[in-house]
């Protein structure tokens, strides 16, 4: 039994601490095809346009098979977001792309501004072959337009792409019958991990390696580390606690609001933890969460710098191990390597409730809660790589994209072909390395491209294979993230884990807010709500007094509610239920069935 009252009832143990505080608040652009036609000469008939809102399924006819690869096939594909892309065919896994499929694939990206270069390519009708792409407005855009090949005239009988994505995942992705897009990092199952609570070694053993099973006794860790004054060994101060950085408070709060049995938030601001989709600020449940933030940050537990710190200067914070509790993405180790940094500095390291700490759960409940939700996964990824009406041939593109999904495709994506960094598979057709990836140099992952070709890619292939080649490698050799990713947070039943705190699998929450156009007067009232959420919960985390926390939130409930919040939630609800009644269940039926 989920306890729902227990964080109402913590609430009034922490007005009461607030009486006595007194201390107050501080707180990918190469040539674009001119081609108009879109037509492989695999593909047997189209789909006619349909932007009203039918259902155009009925009218497709899909290829009758992968596109000869005789001659030699080159595209362009943009990626728009802005950040640096590599270029194709220097590396060893895109070179053998390119003589697997007889292809060249020109990418770009914006310098600066992606969503105005992106809206200037619609307007002018400058599009590249391939866009990858958040699905949002603009993308709504696009099919709209008739800008976006339907991929269901691409796929024929006994395709990889259908045997990798669920038919549910492409009903959730379909819009108007129609396919616009193969989706980057869908899944079937439950699997990786990230927010996780981790504790400084050496702060622990100094403060006696004490019992870390609940929210409390982390609290009381955090209280003790600040009253003892700890510092690093080189004489910093540390923060008793900190959480991720962010400049909306989402960390802060969810950390609690989990802690305290709930759902997980929806949209960063949204709640569900009436079986409906509400602005949090108007469950309960996610107040008292706010309150509970508000009384540590005005113990002095956390800095108002969380707030407004770049990424580069919390991540400098942890890699000269000045947070005494972290909650934070422990994956980020393999990219920005907070923890490998800190080893390398003084020997000290991040121990993580669940693993180093064994005896410590995965996310420790508020007491009288006996389960904390994992963290959620849904099948159909994140963004997507469509493909235009400007290819002129789009049947090599999918042939491509597609194989890209597969294990085999996973397999080139993280460890280049074999030959170079791997000899050989396993029983189970996994790539035997040569040596344990983490003795691998960066120059050697750099030219056999490990990581850089992963849109699209298929998170199941993806984390499985990377699992099992990890667990093959000597103890002392494996790697610290995909370790705890495969034996902490991956569950063995992705429907129901065993183990509080493991990742899940729902679709219920998959594009609630593709129901309303962010260009009409209700989506522009959400982005109002969600500006005003993102500037008021910090400052409603960092109150200086009660009657102040209490003003801001009801300021922001006010504001909500000039601005349509509840039609958007019933909108939201209404989506909801669609997405439970297409899967067949609510992942939270445990918790609602509690609360009758």
């Amino acid at each position: 039994m989920k306890s729902r009252n227990s964080l109402l009832k913590a609430l009034a143990a922490v007005m009461a601490a607030s009486m006595i505080l007194t201390v107050a608040g501080c707180g990918g652009g190469g040539n674009s095809s001119t081609a108009e036609s879109s037509t492989s000469s695999k593909t047997e008939s189209s789909a006619a346009e349909s932007t009203d809102g039918g259902d155009a399924s009925s009218e497709v006819t899909g290829s009758s098979g992968p596109d000869d690869t005789t001659e030699h096939y080159e595209f362009d594909a943009y990626y728009s977001y802005q950040g640096s892309v590599k270029p194709w065919g220097e590396d060893a896994a895109s070179k053998y792309m390119n003589e697997k499929f007889n292809i060249t694939v020109n990418y770009s990206c914006p310098e600066a501004d992606a969503d105005s270069r992106l809206n200037l390519m619609i307007s002018s009708d400058d599009l590249p072959d391939v866009i990858i792409m958040d699905r949002n407005a603009n993308w709504q855009k696009l099919i709209s337009l008739g800008k976006l090949v339907d991929i269901n005239t691409l796929r024929y009988e006994g395709c990889s792409f259908d045997e990798d994505i669920l038919e549910s995942s492409q009903k959730l992705l379909s819009v108007n019958g129609g396919l616009y897009g193969i989706p980057n990092w869908a899944r079937k199952g439950a699997t990786g991990g990230n927010a996780s609570w981790m504790v400084n070694h050496d702060v622990y053993e100094q403060l006696g390696s004490p019992e870390l099973k609940t929210l409390e006794d982390l609290h009381q860790f955090m209280l003790d580390a600040k009253d003892k004054g700890v510092t690093t060994s080189d004489g910093q101060s540390i923060f008793p606690w900190l959480p991720r950085q962010d400049d909306n408070g989402f960390n802060t709060v969810s950390a609690i609001y989990r802690s305290y049995g709930n759902p997980n938030l929806v949209d960063t601001y949204w709640s569900q933890a009436d079986n409906d989709i509400k602005l949090a600020v108007f469950d309960d449940n996610y107040v008292s969460a706010l309150k509970i933030a508000n009384q540590w940050f005005r113990e002095g537990l956390f800095p108002e710098t969380i707030y407004t710190d770049s990424n580069d200067q919390y991540v400098e914070k942890l890699s000269n191990g000045r947070g005494a509790v972290l909650y934070y993405d422990f994956s980020q180790d393999d990219t920005n390597h907070f923890r490998t940094l800190l080893q390398e500095k003084d020997g000290n390291t991040y121990d993580l409730l669940g693993w180093e700490l064994k005896d410590s759960p995965i996310f420790p409940p508020a007491e009288g809660v006996d389960w904390v939700y994992g963290e959620e996964n849904g099948t159909p990824g994140s963004n997507v790589n469509c493909i235009t009406t400007k290819a002129e041939n789009p049947q090599r593109i999918f042939d491509l994209y597609s194989w890209m999904l597969t294990k085999d495709g996973s397999i080139n994506m993280m460890y280049g072909p074999e030959g170079g960094l791997w000899e050989g598979k396993d029983e189970n057709g996994n790539p035997i390395l040569k040596k344990p990836e983490e003795e691998l140099s960066s120059d050697e992952k750099n030219a056999a491209g490990c990581w850089f070709w992963a849109q699209p890619a298929h998170a199941d292939n993806v984390d499985l294979t990377k699992y099992a080649v990890n667990d093959a490698q000597p103890e002392e050799s494996r790697s610290w993230v995909i370790s705890i990713q495969a034996h902490v947070f991956t569950p063995e039943d992705s429907i129901h884990p065993a183990v509080p705190g493991q990742k899940f699998l729902t679709d219920e929450n998959a594009n609630l807010s593709l129901e309303i156009d962010p260009t009409e007067d209700l989506g522009m009232a959400r982005q109002a709500i969600a500006d005003e959420c993102k500037m008021r919960i910090p400052q409603i985390i960092m109150a200086s007094d009660d009657a102040t926390f209490d003003k801001l939130v009801q300021d922001l409930k006010d504001f909500a509610e000039s601005n349509q919040v509840h039609d958007i939630e019933k909108i939201y609800t209404d989506k909801r239920a669609s997405n439970i009644e297409l899967q067949g269940y609510t992942a939270y039926q445990d918790y609602y069935d509690a609360q009758k």
